[in-house]
């Protein structure tokens, strides 16, 4: 097999109607949480960490149920689901926001120091960061969380 056939083999497997389904789930919940960050601190002025706090709880609900109902569609009790769920979105944010906090660091400091300023790096790191959170989040959601029994 070559690299163009195995490219095609990724992209069929990977543009399927289940990640488009997660994609709009999360790019609806970014958002939602974009609108509420706004509310929270112009109108509330909750300050910085109370509206985070309360923005991730708030999108850790939205995307469950959806992503239950609409994107992996499974009737697994909440009572199995929720721990899995929680469990899972802790290692994925450990694992997006400190160890590739640590690889990034590393990287910009070492591989690549592009010439921009320190505000500039840390928002291109949290982007990538926030990229990382989202596929280890799909990869999983799909195969631990809402994993499909084998008929």
């Amino acid at each position: 097999m070559n690299i163009k056939e195995l490219w095609q083999r990724f992209v069929k497997g990977f543009f399927t109607k289940e990640t488009l389904i997660y994609l709009i789930v999360g790019l609806t919940n970014t958002a939602i949480g974009w609108i509420e960050t706004y509310i929270y601190n112009n109108f509330f002025h909750w300050g910085y960490w109370t509206t985070s706090v309360v923005v991730f709880c708030i999108g850790l609900i939205f995307t469950f149920v959806l992503n239950r109902k609409y994107t992996f569609q499974s009737d697994e009790p909440l009572s199995k689901l929720l721990p899995k769920y929680l469990l899972e979105v802790l290692i994925c944010f450990v694992t997006a926001y400190g160890l590739g906090k640590v690889i990034l660091d590393w990287f910009f400091s070492n591989v690549w120091a592009p010439n921009i300023s320190a505000d500039m790096l840390n928002t291109v790191k949290g982007i990538l960061a926030n990229c990382a959170y989202i596929a280890l989040n799909y990869i999983g959601q799909k195969f631990f969380v809402f994993r499909k029994k084998k008929d």
